[in-house]
């Protein structure tokens, strides 16, 4: 009985050392790699079970040792090719040779003989993708292997053969064909997994695309509309200037309108920075709130601000602008009926912390989700690009956004700057 137990616990050991191999080359190895490099891996992989099972073997008789080692040589000869499966015999017999013993000979015209046979059924597994098929062929050569190990015991070690060896081997032989079949519908699971991630990662891609060119159509047609519309009402001669001028503003106003459109989708698709210098907060707050008065007074929001001592980060003006007056500019269309605006700034652990805080509406937890995301936005009309310009520019400054909201409450959105020491430089900008 102990016997037994010990056996048992030497198979599972094995079959743990082939799993853990497996296991890790398939999650963080075959993702993007050379077809050379896979290959490599796969002998690697393969080659370091077969020495560890054969470290961690049953003995059934003088020089007699059993173990799990053709499965990883059938795995690895499969996906790894017909070099990989002669590299393989290699270290199968070279290192068997090393473990002694008079059974030397026999493994290795057994060894032999299924190298032959994975030799001839390799071409016809690789170009197969069905895996009906491919289970097929590495049945056939699992239970070729149980042939060729049965029969040289049978004819070399008939003596070792007694009825409680013959049913232990038996059993040995079904667990070893059984694992090379899991093994292989193991490694076809996880690969048709990846390629359905890429494909999926592929779809959600081509998704957003087509999310925000359709906003980007939607929105830009309209103003170009509008625009036509009043070029064409230009043409009558019984309009007074009056009617002319307005005309004209307004058609200055809608193309306005659709250049900021396509100028957030360029933001959007192209966040990266080009022209990158120091920029002291304090006055480039001071430079936005004065954009941004007009349209908090329209709506009657009050703005507050509390600023701090000169404060440095590393980044460009013109975005950085674009960035904190389309959060800004969405606080305060969060607030219809008026409210209060809340400005902070200040340093904390070497990060410039900028707090933007209304009293608007709020939002819940699954529109926070999906704040940033193509054509998810919480006002009527918005099409989401001014917030997902919002976030590829701090993304594109090294920084980081928080949000918090509650319902009826207000929102605040905390943006993280990694701070920079300050320096004079002849070429630094100001701002009035």
């Amino acid at each position: 009985m102990i016997n037994v137990f010990h056996d048992l616990q030497i198979l599972l050991l094995n079959i743990f050392f082939i799993f853990t191999f497996f296991f890790v080359y398939l999650k963080f190895i075959e993702k993007k790699i050379h077809q050379l490099t896979n290959k490599l891996l796969i002998f690697l992989t393969s080659g370091s079970s077969i020495v560890l099972c054969m470290t961690f073997s049953i003995q059934i008789g003088p020089g007699q040792l059993i173990d799990m080692r053709y499965v990883p040589f059938i795995v690895g000869a499969f996906y790894g090719g017909r070099r990989v499966a002669l590299l393989l015999f290699l270290i199968l017999i070279t290192y068997r040779f090393g473990l002694g013993g008079s059974g030397f000979y026999i493994n290795l015209a057994g060894s032999i003989l299924l190298l032959i046979s994975l030799w001839f059924m390799i071409p016809f597994f690789e170009k197969t993708v069905n895996l009906a098929k491919r289970l097929r062929y590495v049945m056939e050569v699992a239970f070729l292997s149980a042939l060729y190990t049965g029969a040289a015991l049978s004819l070399f070690y008939s003596e070792i053969m007694s009825i409680k060896n013959l049913i232990s081997f038996i059993t040995f032989i079904y667990i070893q064909v059984i694992g090379i079949i899991l093994f292989v519908k193991f490694i076809e699971r996880a690969r048709n997994d990846m390629a359905l991630a890429t494909e999926i990662r592929k779809l959600e891609k081509l998704k957003s695309v087509s999310e925000v060119a359709a906003s980007i159509s939607h929105e830009v047609r309209n103003p170009l509309t509008v625009t036509r519309g009043f070029i064409q009402l230009l043409s009558d001669d019984n309009l007074t200037n009056e009617q002319k001028n307005f005309y004209i503003s307004t058609s200055l106003e809608e193309l306005d309108r659709a250049a900021s459109i396509i100028t957030d989708y360029l933001t959007f698709a192209t966040p990266s920075l080009e022209n990158v210098e120091m920029l002291e907060l304090n006055k480039e707050l001071d430079h936005i709130i004065k954009t941004v008065t007009p349209l908090a007074l329209m709506n009657a929001v009050g703005i507050e601000i509390q600023k701090t001592e000169a404060i440095y980060i590393a980044g460009e003006r013109e975005k950085l602008h674009q960035c904190l007056i389309n959060l800004i500019k969405n606080s305060i269309e969060a607030m219809p009926g008026g409210g209060k605006l809340m400005l902070t700034l200040q340093e904390l652990n070497d990060k410039v912390v900028i707090t933007v805080a209304d009293t608007g509406a709020g939002m819940t937890d699954e529109q926070i989700e999906r704040l940033g995301t193509p054509y998810f936005s919480t006002k009527v009309n918005g099409t989401g690009l001014g917030t997902m310009v919002i976030f590829s520019i701090v993304k594109a400054m090294m920084g980081e956004i928080k949000v918090d909201s509650e319902i009826g409450k207000g929102t605040c959105f905390t943006i993280l700057f990694p701070t920079v020491a300050p320096f004079h430089s002849s070429t630094e900008k100001t701002v009035d």
